[in-house]
């Protein structure tokens, strides 16, 4: 009867074994979630948390979906640990609140998600003041003073690893940091642009600047961001120049040294056959260009309407520098070349360098076809000799949106564009805009040919 006993009950734990090794890799729908719970521990959802300066600060988590793949490949959503915000969130826990530039706002998180997208928020406009591809370690701060809302979406994607879900936090930031200057460059060369940002600046009138390079010098203001433009040409004189900045409540002033190198502008002799010459530079052309032309550019959108860089206006052969000197018909000229001459077949398409609104679109005597386009902050893009005229005054015209087709309208003694850029009414140097260097007979066959 032992004996008996003792077969049964072996029969039973292996039974009971096999049905365990059959349930643990089977793994129906009936087990509890207990078990996968237990099983799969090292696949659940991540607990992140949110630091500034390493003290954890507050967050809600505002949405959770999360999935474990079994060992059968089925994928399984477990229950939520919690309705609301992460546990590790707390009540106690502070509002982000940014005071020194040296701050770190970061989330830790045990499971490095595959893609993580930031949007920083004005909660009482709801403008996106930010949205960017984010680093957990080293969230950015915004340029300007406020109270943002930080929707974070972090991603796991299940391809590489055996769970996948998203989590979405929104983060409460403060930022009231002091006034940041930002100068893009020390040293430039004539035709460059010299931009200065203020960042995290309430009060304009209170920011000291004072600078001899450019007489005419303002500020444009967008939100807490200021941003002013130091052009230089042919016309400024190359040496060290000093920029005493600072903010006039606090007492505070700085001195910035900006050196200004010289460019060797080329000498070019142009011959015209002497009938064009005198049909488009003769009194009727100059008075309609001074009255129709030379007015725009005095006027500009406060802020700018491009976000993305410059691009080519048309591939071709350059035949004029930037800043030339010229000789038309063995005579000098009172002037300098304003832009860049590029060659190129009749009615090649030409493309607005960038985004901005047409404010001049007609025919000139002097000119030809001729587009102008205001893109924002004093900056403007020109575009003479045109076969045909594609935009309107008053549109906005889109990054490499046709605006024409390359002609020899006006003065001209064969199809190319005449392509300038300008801060205001001074030229610059096209090039930097387009290729980050002036362009010239040595490299334009390698930037824009």
């Amino acid at each position: 009867m032992k004996k008996l006993f003792g077969i049964i009950l072996l029969f039973l734990i292996i039974a009971a074994l096999a049905s365990a090794f059959f349930l643990y890799n089977a793994e129906p729908d009936f087990l509890m979630d207990r078990f996968y719970k237990n099983i799969y521990s090292d696949r659940l959802g991540p607990a992140p948390e949110v630091m500034l300066n390493e003290t954890p600060v507050h967050f809600d988590r505002t949405a959770e979906v999360w999935s474990i793949q079994k060992k059968n490949g089925q994928w399984y959503t477990p229950p939520k640990a919690s309705d609301n915000a992460a546990a590790s969130d707390g009540d106690t826990n502070p509002a982000a609140a940014a005071t020194s530039h040296e701050d770190r706002l970061a989330v830790t998180v045990d499971k490095e998600p595959d893609r993580v997208s930031l949007k920083i928020i004005e909660p009482d406009s709801g403008q996106v003041v930010l949205e960017e591809q984010a680093v957990l370690s080293n969230l950015p701060l915004p340029e300007q003073n406020g109270t943002f809302t930080y929707e974070l979406t972090m991603e796991w994607t299940g391809e590489a690893k055996p769970y996948r879900g998203n989590y979405v936090l929104e983060i409460p930031v403060t930022v009231d940091l002091p006034e940041k200057f930002v100068f893009s460059v020390q040293r430039l060369t004539q035709g460059q642009l010299l931009e200065v940002t203020v960042y995290y600046a309430d009060e304009p009138e209170d920011i000291l600047f004072e600078q001899s390079i450019y007489s005419k010098f303002k500020w444009h203001q967008q939100g807490g961001l200021l941003r002013g433009y130091l052009p230089t040409n042919y016309n400024v004189k190359p040496g060290s120049y000093q920029i005493n900045y600072g903010i006039k409540s606090e007492g505070t002033e700085f001195t910035q040294e900006i050196e200004i190198a010289e460019y060797n502008y080329n000498i070019q002799y142009l011959y015209v056959d002497p009938e064009t010459e005198q049909e488009t530079r003769n009194d009727a052309a100059y008075a309609e260009y001074n009255k129709y032309y030379i007015p725009v550019r005095n006027q500009s959108e406060p802020s700018r309407y491009y976000t993305e860089g410059f691009l080519l206006p048309v591939k071709g052969r350059l035949t004029t520098e930037f800043g030339e000197t010229r000789y038309v018909n063995d005579f000098p000229t009172s002037y300098r070349h304003l832009g860049l001459d590029i060659a190129a077949p009749e009615g090649t398409e030409v493309k607005a360098v960038n985004r901005g609104k047409v404010v001049l679109s007609r025919s000139f005597i002097l000119t030809g076809n001729t587009v102008m386009i205001d893109h924002g902050e004093g900056l403007f893009s020109v575009y003479h000799h045109l076969l045909n005229l594609s935009v309107k005054a008053g549109e906005i015209t889109e990054r490499g949106q046709k605006i024409g087709e390359v002609g020899s309208t006006g003065f001209s003694t064969g199809p190319h564009l005449h392509f300038m850029m300008s801060y205001y009414m001074m030229n610059l140097e096209p090039g930097y805009f387009l290729v980050g260097q002036p362009i010239t007979y040595e490299n334009y066959q390698e930037l824009i040919q």
